[in-house]
Formats: C-alpha cells, structure tokens, sequence
C-alpha cells in the first residue's frame, strides 16, 4: 500500500472507490474491448456503480476497494503505519497517554507542590511566602533549560477552539473530512486524504477519552503558557531536579515515580577521631512499595551491606509507610538522609561495617580511601 501510494502513480476515484491502472496483455484487451462493447449494446453506460474497469484519458483502471472500506480497515492492513499515523494524530492535537496523565497525575503533583517545596524553600530564589503551585512552576521554568518548542507546544495545547469543533461534528455524525471528489488523482494526493481520515477516524475512536481530555484542558484554560510549557517538558522527560531534590519516572505505563535528595559531601568519624569525607549521593524512595529509603548509586557506608547501586538503608526501629503521601515522602527521605550524615556511632561502631579495622579479622567493606 504505501509503495503504491508513493510511487507517482496516478489512480481513479469513482463512486466512492479507488480504480487502480490496469496493466494487460493483448488477451485482456480484447476482453475489455468486448465488455465495453457490450455495455454500449445493450444500452446501458450509466451503471457506473457496477463498473469493474472504466477507462479515462486512453487508459483503463480496474476497481479496487470503497475508500470508507479502507479508512475503516486500515488497522488490520498495515498495523505499523496505523500505529504511525495514531500517534502523530495525538501528537498534533497534544493528545497523548503521558501528557493527559502529567496534568491529572495526582502522584506527581504531590511530588512537585507538597514534597519539592519542603526541600527548596531556603532556596534563593523562592520567597517562602510565595510556595503556591505558581510559584513552584515559575521556579522550575527559571531553574531548567525548556526548549522553546515546548513554549509553542503550549500554545497550541491551550487553542482547545479546533478539538472542539470536531468533537462536535463527531458527536453529530458530520462529516470531519469530505471525500476526495471524482476523477484522476495521484498517489500522494490520495495518500495525504488517507492521512487524515486515519486521524479523523483515530479521533473518533478514541472520543470518550478526548472528550475527558478536552474538559481537564479547560481547567487548565486558565494556566499561564508558560507553565503549560513546563508540564509538557516534564511530561515528555519524565525527570526534573532543582537544589539536589528531584524525581525520575520510573514506569512510563503508570504513575511511579523515585524521588530523591542529594545528600552532598558529609564527614563522619572513627573510633580514633579520623575524618572520612563521603561524597554526594541521591536517597531515594520509591511512589510504589516498599516505602523504604535507599541509595541509587553504587556506594558504600557503615549502613549499606554491600558496595553496589539501590540499597536499602539499614535504619533501626524504621517503620516505612503505607502509601505514598507528601508527608510519608518528606519524612522517608529525611530518615533516610539523617541515617548516613549523622546516624553512625564511632564508639559502637554500629552498622554493617566499621569505619576503623577490627583487630579481629572479619571480611567488611574498607573505607580508607575516604580518609582526609
């Protein structure tokens, strides 16, 4: 289908069908001539309805398929292109699965104007007085390098007047896309009608959810550009990150997400009041269970078993939450911070490993190279 469509070949549209070029041996000629003959014998020239080949400007086309027929059934005849064709079809409108879910994801809104403000606000450029959702995004906007075309996505995200007008014509059976009119046509041309009848059909399709969309849009009708700007970006990145707090996505299919604070160089001591500077590291907890702080990098500390990446941070008496709130977040993560700056102990050496040797040989992670 789509080396047909591209390959400059001129095809027929006539009552609503595609006529395709009818290539033929001297056989087939004589039988074409024989059936045209036979139309004009018995009189009958304007049953084009059921004409299996016609001929124009000297050349004969054989029918092919209804256009409707081919718009409805394209999923099945060429699966990839369709999927092609949906996805630029929701992009151009903003319409995709991610986007929708940025601004409704109530996990993520949580993250960024509950948890983030708790971590920033000594920042210099946030007025503690000034913490709304506003605010929030205007700091993130100045801290992070949006592409302009995000801007641009914005302002086409908050021009709601064309998706509207088609839903409308959806809901009242009209017709979005008029058919290709009568006559010749080339392959490209007819290919872009297909393309877009495709997206009318994918909109059609998919009008319940639009129709969801359209209203959470709406209440979104009131945002500054700019802070449309700003989801999208997050929206398509899945991350952010601002003074050493931030979040990654970590299940593009559902609203999960690590959040993070950077722990900066800290320095502990030994028994024998040694320093030992520990580099900056990301704790980290989970939106899905288990609600449990941990280490994304591969690091080593009294409180981590092993010198490897994702750890758990071994915190005593540490009960984790049951679900992900801001205040759980804020408090898990704070725990987990507290553990490795100030929860070891030189004189107990408590934890997995001790920041001096033993004199008694036991295998443990070394820690000398920290020394200062």
């Amino acid at each position: 289908m789509k080396q047909l469509f591209d390959s400059g070949i001129e095809l027929v549209v006539e009552s609503d069908f595609i006529y395709f070029p009818l290539l033929f041996d001297p056989d087939i000629k004589k039988e074409i001539q024989t059936v045209f003959y036979s139309r004009k014998d018995v009189g009958n020239p304007d049953a084009s309805d059921s004409k299996a080949v016609i001929k124009l400007k000297g050349k004969y086309f054989v029918k092919g398929f209804r256009l409707d027929s081919l718009v409805n059934n394209y999923e099945a005849i060429n699966p990839n292109s369709y999927q092609r064709l949906k996805n630029e079809c929701l992009r151009h409108y903003h319409l995709t699965r991610e986007i929708d879910g940025v601004l409704l994801d109530g996990t993520l809104r949580t993250i960024l104007f509950q948890v983030m403000p708790h971590f920033i606000k000594k920042s210099k450029d946030l007025n503690r007085k000034t913490l709304s959702d506003e605010a929030i995004l205007d700091l993130i906007g100045k801290k992070t390098n949006i592409p302009e075309s995000y801007y641009q996505e914005a302002r086409t995200f908050s021009d709601i007047a064309p998706l509207k007008k088609i839903l409308k014509n959806i809901e009242n059976q009209t017709p979005v896309l008029d058919l290709p009119g009568s006559g010749m046509m080339s392959g490209h041309k007819l290919r872009d009608w297909l393309r877009n009848a495709v997206h009318v059909k994918v909109l059609s399709d998919e009008y319940d959810r639009i129709t969801k969309s359209l209203k959470m849009r709406e209440q979104f009708s009131r945002m500054k550009p700019e802070h449309i700007a700003t989801l999208l970006y997050i929206a398509d990145t899945g991350f952010l990150e601002i003074d050493g707090f931030g979040f990654i996505r970590k299940n593009a299919y559902r609203n999960e997400y690590y959040v993070y604070k950077r722990s900066g160089d800290y320095i502990l001591k030994d028994y024998y009041g040694r320093s030992y500077l520990f580099p900056n590291c990301r704790v980290t907890v989970s939106t899905y269970m288990p609600f449990r702080p941990f280490v994304m990098e591969k690091y080593k500390h009294p409180f981590l078993l092993k010198y490897k990446s994702g750890q758990e941070i071994c915190i005593k008496n540490f009960n984790p939450p049951d679900e992900p709130t801001d205040k759980c977040i804020i408090n898990t993560l704070e725990e987990g911070l507290t553990a490795l700056q100030y929860g070891y102990d030189p004189r107990k050496r408590n934890g997995y490993h001790s920041l001096d040797k033993l004199w008694i040989h036991i295998p443990t992670i070394d820690f000398e190279d920290y020394i200062i």
